[in-house]
């Protein structure tokens, strides 16, 4: 689907200067503006700038101007994060224009990890590591639309073409048949902290690291053997006690890429004219090769003129709109981030689409030099109106570009199908059918962080995690195929998914070893969902499920299930002068829905690197930055079948034999037990060159895995 973008960008940004700071010694002050861009002259948003040895500042606005009042004899200090900073005396000037240079050290730039982060240069294992500021401005809904094309050896696809529908993410290939290949997605350490990439807004994240390899993801065990999308969300930033204020807004529109090349009335005549001609219309036995033009199908096929475009009728040019709005801010021993999103966005399809609000919020509180606590909460809600037509597909009798450009809108009759009979128009399904979902989305977790000694700490996070989605779907009694006293046509559904995790990690920082200890527990239930047909009053649609005239056509189902997990697991990190890594880690994982004797499964892993850059050898060649070999193997696993698999199940059924002039309900066995289901266990291998050249401008990294 080709898009086409108005873009409007609206970006307040920078610290509400609400007093001026009074620890400025007595003398006159000026105000001196300027520009701070980058070594390319694009300007730099929301840099820092500083009367030096003060905490008396501003930023700079969407087009990197600035504008602050200096005392005399001082001097300003510019800061962007990834850029050295720079300081400038300013004496009597009033205008200063500043360009920045790029760290030296973005090399080693802090990469996130599974339960920890680690420098760029000491890391071992296969971890992409994508820069919002790449994809902050492009125009979608969700956060993997933006990815899609961004992540070496990540295949992200759409599984449909109407808005709010997920997509489809492999990392590194499918590697099983029945179960699920998905990644598993975190959110600031929280594990299925959403339940996909659409219940976040993409102006809240700061990182997204996506763990490929097993020497990566083998720390979270058989929840990371299809890839791992380590999320962390934005937390307070600003000047001291000043807030950070964002607001964004982007605007555009969708439309079909190209029309269809499809037969119009007039061109559609005249092909039944030939049919018929050759003698292939059944219909019309009298019209042969001898019938004079009068006496064909259609005696005046141009007159027909263009007739009914079925694409056109049911598709139209679809508007989006987001908007995004953010509050930030630091303290000496607190930070804060809050945050509101609504985005509305129109599907191709008429009447289809999605809406969704959000909101973020980010807490820490440093209560004492070793305990430090958090709170991140979030909440989304979706309303998404399905597609209720469809121009292709397989559906030859009803499906938009196969339907006879003859055909009115409001036409109930097809004589070209099954010679004559009642149709479901694409116009009819629009018009008359209701289908929507809404999806609840809620994450709170907790966190503690303590540091007793140097070098030793304690990280602990409990989270509760709820999604709800809520299905309703009518087929009134309107509909042109529907039956004399047919009646409506109601579903109603309800999906409830609880999830508690405790998470509990200690590390110390002695040659970068670690150890922790994990529990996840968590469980779903009430899936329950009513049919039934026979509504008289389409007014009703799903809201009086006892009002079905025929009992006969009623059904109703109700599920329960719950899994429990628990995982004890280690990592040790070790190098020697930046030179020689060595990491190991090993995850016991242990799930409730194996066989009795198969419940429990180890995974290992191990990766070595070599950073030559750092040799001897390589010391006077100052054009190389960073120069490593890689080389990781581990083993992976697959827990992501159904919660009761291992079990036999019965279901029941009231469709057996009479007893006493009553239909009872009976039960029978549908599955046998699988008394040796086990884990799926993958074997892999990474082999890798990173190669940085020239202050950072040219980066290489080759990577090849089986």
């Amino acid at each position: 689907m080709k898009q086409y973008i108005i873009l409007l960008i609206l970006l307040v940004s920078g610290a509400l200067t609400a007093a001026p700071a009074f620890a400025q010694k007595s003398g006159t002050k000026h105000t001196v503006t300027g520009k701070v861009t980058d070594q390319s002259g694009e300007p730099l948003i929301g840099a820092t700038v500083l009367v030096t040895g003060t905490t008396n500042g501003a930023s700079t606005n969407a087009t990197g101007d600035y504008s602050i009042q200096v005392p005399e004899g001082a001097s300003l200090t510019f800061q962007y994060i990834g850029y050295e900073a720079k300081t400038e005396k300013i004496g009597a000037r009033t205008k200063v224009d500043v360009k920045l240079e790029q760290s030296k050290q973005t090399i080693d730039e802090v990469v996130v990890i599974g339960y920890g982060t680690v420098k760029k240069t000491d890391l071992t294992g296969s971890v992409a590591n994508v820069k919002m500021s790449d994809i902050k401005d492009v125009p979608v809904v969700s956060v993997d639309q933006a990815l899609q094309g961004r992540i070496a050896g990540a295949d992200i696809m759409a599984t449909t073409g109407e808005p709010g529908a997920t997509t489809s993410i492999r990392i590194r290939g499918t590697r099983s048949i029945s179960a699920s290949n998905e990644p598993l997605i975190i959110v600031d350490g929280v594990i299925d902290g959403i339940h996909d990439l659409n219940d976040i807004n993409s102006a809240d994240i700061e990182s997204i690291s996506v763990l490929k390899d097993a020497s990566s993801t083998a720390i979270y065990g058989a929840r990371g053997s299809n890839g791992v999308i380590v999320i962390t969300t934005k937390k307070g930033r600003g000047i001291d006690g000043r807030p950070n204020i964002t607001f964004k807004t982007d605007m555009g529109f969708s439309q079909l890429p190209r029309q269809l090349d499809i037969m119009n009335a007039s061109e559609f005549a005249q092909y039944r004219n030939d049919y018929a001609y050759f003698g292939s219309d059944a219909n019309h036995p009298d019209v042969g090769k001898d019938t004079p033009l009068s006496g064909s199908v259609y005696s005046d096929p141009l007159s027909l003129g263009e007739g009914t475009n079925w694409i056109k009728e049911i598709t139209r040019t679809a508007l989006y709109s987001n908007y995004a709005l953010s509050l930030s801010g630091t303290s000496d021993k607190s930070s804060y981030y809050a945050s509101f999103s609504y985005n509305d966005t129109e599907g191709i399809i008429q009447d289809s689409g999605q809406q969704r609000f959000t909101g973020r919020i980010n807490l820490e509180r440093q209560l004492f030099k070793w305990m430090k606590v958090g709170y991140t909460g979030s909440y989304t809600w979706r309303h998404n109106d399905q597609n209720k037509s469809s121009i292709g597909g397989t559906a030859w009798y009803s499906s938009a570009q196969y339907l006879s450009p003859l055909l009115k809108p409001n036409d109930t009759y097809n004589p070209l199908y099954y010679n004559g009979q009642k149709i479901n128009t694409q116009r009819a399904l629009i018009d008359l059918n209701t289908y929507y979902l809404e999806r609840h989305s809620n994450n709170h977790a907790f966190t503690l962080k303590l540091e007793p000694v140097k070098n030793f700490t304690i990280n602990s996070t409990f989270s509760y995690y709820l999604y709800q989605r809520h299905t309703y779907r009518y087929y009134p009694g309107t509909l042109p195929l529907k039956g004399e006293n047919e009646g409506g046509e109601a579903y109603r559904a309800e999906w409830d998914e609880h999830s508690f995790s405790w998470e509990t990690t200690a590390g110390y920082k002695f040659e970068k070893n670690g150890h922790s200890f994990d529990v996840l527990g968590g469980f779903s239930s009430h899936d329950f969902n009513r049919s039934g047909k026979g509504y008289m009053d389409d007014a009703i649609m799903w809201n009086n499920m006892n009002a079905v005239q025929d009992k006969e056509t009623y059904s109703a189902g109700t599920s329960y299930s719950k899994k429990t997990k628990t995982s004890v697991y280690a990592r040790l990190n070790y190098n020697w002068k930046s030179r020689y890594y060595l990491t190991v880690t090993g995850r016991y994982d242990g799930a409730s829905n194996f066989a009795a004797n198969n419940k429990w499964a180890f995974f290992p892993s191990a990766a070595l690197k070599w950073n030559i850059s750092n040799e001897n050898f390589l010391k006077d060649c100052n054009w190389i930055d960073d120069l490593s070999l890689r080389l990781s193997a581990g083993l992976t696993g697959n827990d992501a079948i159904s919660t009761y698999r291992s079990l036999a199940t019965l279901s029941s059924t009231t469709g057996g034999y009479l007893f006493d002039g009553s239909q009872p309900v009976a039960f029978y066995r549908s599955r046998l037990d699988s008394p040796d289901l086990t884990w799926e266990k993958t074997t892999a291998y990474n082999v890798a060159i990173d190669w940085s050249m020239f202050k950072g401008r040219l980066n290489i990294t080759a990577e090849a895995y089986k």
